[in-house]
């Protein structure tokens, strides 16, 4: 249930546009920095508010204590007038109450109700402290006033009217406040980003208006770094696209060109035999003859279609995209012996191997390709043994096919390893060692073509770089 709705929220995300995704996350961001600081400064009104409050107590309480005095019996008296008490007392939101005690907590003057703050101590850093005065929450301050004779404290205690009236006319201020600041940041956040994402925005434009064919390089919007970075990457992209639209068009007209000729020679050869058959239906030996015929072109057919796939293979991404393995190259050697050791025995030629143990990093598919196309080649266009060999030394891991054919003009080594390039007695389609020195490229390995043993023949070699991991 949870993981199927984090897939629908995920997918509702990504169908929101990025100038949307971005003004909501830098939004909601500013939103909690700016709820913060108005909060810490909301708090900080509010405790400076108090302090006055407490500060004006404070001062009501001394000037309480400056009309304390002795009176005639040694005892202590507080001489405020009744005008004085009723203008202390003369407050339209909040009522004031005030007691005076001498230094055995007992009452001299003012509201006995406020005996039990007379030894209250406020928290520290505080002036007053909360208390309770029948019912109603009220801030008192204790003054401990040291007369001319006697010790007196003086008790002054507020409810808290102001104090809420105030606290809430900072709150709305800072809320005010508060909505204006968000209103303006986010206003300013929607033109800044639009105005930063309009050249991304005219680049996705640019690449839109353009035909499907069209393939060449696009130019980045000027004074943009991250635009810049954009079109490097799909300039990158496209080269790569055109380098694959011209290996298909070439793999193609490789195909349609190279199939052509034995499928029209193999059609002719068919309807000639037709009509032989039709003319003369006892020729048997001549009809066997040209049966043989199709048969060599069915079988080059075959070859040629199997040389075609390979080169697809060696074309497309190299491995299909999956990372090289650690292979050991006497597999891929028995591997592709299976398939060309009853070859090797209906032409009588004799299939050799001289196997050490030799280990790379590459990929197994193409590996099999590259070796097969170099044993096909082998016993197509080489006579007497063929050994087919692997050995490491100390700079390389090598991979060897030997024959005893006519051997190798040196002049023409550069390019047989391109397409259709072949020797002058070849009746091959060209394509086989391009096939391998493609496939070499892409392990970072090289091909050379040597002269056999006694200088007959011919000695193919891939030198592979030994592997960082076994």
């Amino acid at each position: 249930m949870r993981q199927a709705l984090m897939q629908r929220l995920s997918a509702a995300l990504e169908r929101v546009s990025l100038r949307t995704r971005l003004l909501a996350t830098l939004g909601l961001w500013l939103a909690l920095v700016l709820a913060a600081g108005l909060l810490l400064d909301l708090r900080g009104a509010e405790h400076l508010a108090d302090q006055a409050f407490d500060q004006a107590l404070l001062n009501n309480a001394v000037a309480l204590a400056a009309r304390v005095e002795i009176d005639s019996d040694n005892d202590l008296d507080v001489d405020l007038p009744r005008s004085a008490q009723a203008l202390l007392q003369a407050d339209p939101l909040d009522e004031l109450f005030f007691a005076v005690f001498d230094g055995e907590a007992k009452l001299i003057w003012g509201d006995i109700r406020l005996a039990a703050f007379v030894n209250a101590r406020p928290p520290a850093n505080q002036l007053s402290l909360l208390g309770q005065l029948e019912g109603q929450a009220v801030r008192i301050v204790t003054l401990h006033h040291q007369g001319p004779a006697k010790r007196a404290s003086i008790v002054v205690a507020e409810t808290l009217n102001k104090r809420r009236e105030t606290s809430s006319q900072i709150r709305a201020r800072s809320e005010r406040l508060g909505l204006m600041l968000l209103a303006a940041a986010m206003l300013g956040l929607y033109f800044s980003t639009r105005r930063i994402l309009q050249p991304l925005e005219r680049f996705a434009q640019q690449i839109e208006a353009r035909q499907a064919s069209d393939l060449s390089p696009v130019t980045p919007p000027s004074g943009n770094s991250e635009s810049a970075v954009l079109a490097a990457a799909l300039n990158s992209l496209l080269a790569r696209l055109r380098e694959s639209a011209a290996a298909q068009r070439e793999f193609i007209g490789d195909t349609a060109h190279q199939l052509r000729t034995p499928l029209a020679s193999l059609s002719l050869q068919i309807e000639m035999a037709i009509e032989d058959l039709a003319a003369e239906p006892a020729a048997g030996p001549a009809q066997g003859k040209r049966l043989q015929l199709m048969q060599s072109l069915v079988a080059r057919l075959q070859r040629l279609v199997q040389r075609i796939l390979s080169l697809e293979k060696a074309s497309s991404e190299s491995g299909g995209g999956l990372p090289a393995q650690v292979i050991d190259l006497n597999l891929t050697v028995e591997g592709c012996a299976a398939e060309f050791i009853d070859r090797a025995e209906r032409t009588g030629i004799d299939l050799g191997f001289e196997l050490e143990p030799a280990t790379i990093e590459g990929w197994p598919g193409e590996l099999h390709e590259l070796l097969s196309n170099l044993i096909d080649n082998a016993l197509t266009h080489g006579r007497g043994p063929v050994v087919v060999r692997t050995r490491t030394t100390a700079a390389a891991v090598l991979l060897e096919v030997e024959d005893q054919g006519m051997g190798l003009d040196a002049s023409l080594q550069p390019e047989l390893f391109q397409r259709h390039r072949r020797g002058a007695a070849s009746q091959g389609e060209g394509l086989g060692l391009f096939i391998v020195k493609a496939i070499a490229d892409h392990h970072g390995a090289s091909v050379s073509l040597l002269p056999g043993k006694g200088d007959s023949g011919m000695l193919a070699r891939v030198s592979f770089n030994k592997p960082a991991r076994i």
